[in-house]
């Protein structure tokens, strides 16, 4: 079984930490692209 993914690039940042800055990004992401269910850093 073959499988298709979308890719997309995104960019969050945050005064507070590096964790802060990626649940932004994917928060904002999430409102726009359905099913976000791994990502990478």
């Amino acid at each position: 079984m073959s499988h298709t993914y979308k890719q997309i690039e995104i960019v969050g940042s945050s005064n507070t930490s590096i964790e802060d800055a990626v649940s932004s990004a994917i928060a904002k992401a999430s409102e726009t692209v359905r099913n976000i269910q791994w990502f990478e850093v």
